[in-house]
């Protein structure tokens, strides 16, 4: 009976484990209706695609209702998973090639899908067919549509040295192999910056299209109130185009058509290349308010919390006392001032200028950090009980206020220096009748033993002719230097953003070379020749101190030229990333071997530019 009531207890524990995952399953699955184009003539194909997120064990989604459409062949059916950014996503995806009839405008219904008891549904989307256009032997294609960009902030007004989030994207087609970005960031003349995290790429939906996008977010801080314009960034890139012949003579229009029977043609690439540039971006900085502020407010803006700390609270008058003060938070952390000590009396204490260290913590969404004042006091009285409280005013803009954070006075004591007696060995006789006897010994316990300076003997070589003596008076020189040079790469470390970035160079490659080694094997590809295009990518921009989209196409030859790069560096450079970002971007991902070689050819390729840089 026992054993029977622990088998019902396991499989009710086995049913609420299992349930609740799938009820967590159910949540994340989504479907989406996608289409290659939403504006062809009659003489176009149309691809659509039937996309299932989160699940791959599911029944086929139903067609939707389309007019003026007939269905060419279909459904395709592909199943992916991929790993961006450490997570983990599935999909399965139904494709269909279908041809105009008709022009008109049309609308694709909603596809639907049950999966485990609930009903997904897709969005419905617009399409637009128009007259055929003559033939010309080529297909004119709307590369707006296929390529675009964008800049926009989170914010269009916002007070002085608040953080405004600067957002860049390049949006291309899904499939659209696009190769040599040049990246030209905008100018933010009256802005302070700081990076946002690392690139980032996702998939989006725009009216029906499904698109890639890289994302660049850059965090800025106005430092000039009024109206300031960011200027337009600009992107040139070059799509690379797999021609296919055909009786038509139009390979273009069957790239585009991505047609199931393109592996039985012959191929070879073209470059089209393709300029993009944004709007500017206009901002309205508001000045900081008058009413209600501090007289301790010295320009920190953002939301800060602040912690203080002695190494000792017991000394003696004149002894240091080092106060550490750590303002931490959201804001620009490198204008924040030192916070403010509560004196009673400027003469309490002697006050040394103090020094600082800035960290930055995070910068994913917002910057975020800690800046540490080191302070030496000494104090001058022992009637000193403790070390005034220290006050640190700031402004936060999401509250649109002025906040003030006070540090409770920290309990000291202080001593005073006793008064050092001396030990008095001898006294004058100054009444003693033997006029020859001057001084009389009060002890000898306390003379040296040996009073006899002729039984002295030298006892072994002098002390300047050791070696060991020697070394140690260098020593200290030794440690001073070395203490010196660490000192000053570790603050170029920190002040010099482009020192930074060559030394850190090697090893970010070296990470982007492991992860492409972890993507290796499976089907996750695209991942891996987007790891090997960012180690070289990112490897000169850090070398360079550009932004890592620019680093391809002529800008990045031109400074390889100009740093003497050999010529043979520099062809394998443009090739390897060609050749990335085209299998990265198409069916074609190559063998187990291919991929092997594509891994060694670029670590050999950061080994030699290394070498060279």
């Amino acid at each position: 009976m026992k054993k029977l009531t622990g088998f019902v207890w396991l499989f009710m524990l086995l049913a609420i484990i299992f349930g609740g995952m799938e009820k967590a399953y159910a949540t994340e699955i989504g479907l989406t209706v996608t289409v290659d184009k939403n504006i062809l003539t009659l003489d176009d194909k149309l691809k659509l695609t039937l996309t299932v997120y989160g699940a791959q064990d599911v029944s086929q989604p139903t067609f939707p209702e389309i007019e003026g459409f007939s269905v060419l062949y279909g459904p395709q059916i592909t199943a992916q998973t991929r790993i961006i950014n450490g997570e983990v996503s599935i999909s399965k995806g139904y494709t269909y090639m279908l041809q105009p009839v008709a022009k008109g405008k049309y609308t694709i219904g909603s596809s639907t899908l049950t999966h485990n008891g609930r009903q997904y549904t897709s969005n419905p989307i617009n399409i637009e067919v128009i007259e055929s256009k003559p033939s010309t032997g080529t297909k004119t294609v709307d590369l707006d549509k296929l390529v675009f960009v964008e800049l926009h902030t989170d914010k269009d007004a916002a007070y002085l040295y608040e953080q405004i989030t600067l957002y860049f994207r390049l949006y291309f087609q899904k499939g659209l192999p696009v190769a040599d970005i040049d990246y030209t960031a905008p100018a933010t003349r009256n802005f302070m910056e700081e990076k946002l995290g690392d690139q980032r790429q996702y998939e989006v939906v725009r009216e029906g299209i499904l698109y890639n996008v890289l994302e660049l977010r850059t965090a800025i801080f106005p430092i000039v109130s009024g109206e300031s314009a960011i200027t337009p960034a600009k992107v040139k890139c070059n799509l690379i185009v797999q021609e296919q012949r055909n009786r038509r003579g139009t390979p273009f229009d069957d790239f585009f058509n991505d047609s199931f029977f393109d592996d039985f043609f012959g191929s070879g690439q073209r470059k089209y290349p393709v300029e993009r540039t944004t709007n500017p971006v206009l901002l309205k900085i508001k000045p900081l308010p008058e009413d209600g502020k501090p007289k301790e407010f010295k320009g920190a803006v953002g939301n800060f919390n602040m912690e203080a700390s002695v190494k000792t609270s017991r000394v003696r008058i004149g002894d240091p006392i080092t106060l550490s003060i750590s303002v931490y938070g959201d804001g620009y952390i490198q204008t924040i001032n030192e916070p403010a000590l509560a004196f009673n009396n400027d003469e309490d204490f002697k006050i040394y200028p103090a020094e600082s260290t800035t960290q930055i913590t995070n910068r994913e969404e917002v910057i975020r950090g800690r800046k540490v004042f080191s302070k030496v006091i000494e104090p001058q009285n022992t009637e000193l009980r403790n070390i005034p409280a220290i006050v640190f005013s700031y402004f936060d803009p999401r509250e649109n206020q002025y906040k003030t954070i006070t540090k409770e006075p920290i309990p000291i004591t202080v001593d005073s220096w006793e008064q050092e007696i001396p030990i008095q060995l001898a006294h004058s006789l100054e009444k003693s009748p033997s006029s020859r006897r001057q001084v009389q010994l009060l002890t000898q316990d306390i003379l040296p033993i040996m009073t006899g300076l002729s039984s002295l003997k030298n006892q072994g070589n002098p002390l300047y002719k050791n070696p060991l003596i020697v070394g140690g008076l260098f020593l200290p020189a030794i440690v001073l230097a070395t203490t010196f040079f660490v000192v000053r790469h570790k603050d170029r470390l920190q002040t010099d953003i482009g020192y930074a970035r060559n030394r850190r160079a090697r090893s970010v490659a070296n990470k982007r070379l492991t992860l492409a080694q972890s993507a290796l094997f499976g089907d996750s590809s695209p991942m891996f020749y987007a790891y090997l295009s960012r180690g070289i990518t990112e490897y000169l921009a850090d070398k360079f101190n550009i932004p890592a989209a620019s680093a391809s196409g002529g800008k990045v030859e031109e400074l390889l030229q100009n740093n003497r790069v050999s010529d043979d560096v520099i062809a394998e450079v443009a090739r390897c990333l060609s050749d990335f970002d085209y299998r990265r971007f198409s069916s074609d991902a190559g063998t187990i071997n291919e991929r092997e070689n594509s891994l060694k050819v670029a670590a050999q390729l950061i080994t030699k530019l290394e070498k060279q840089l």
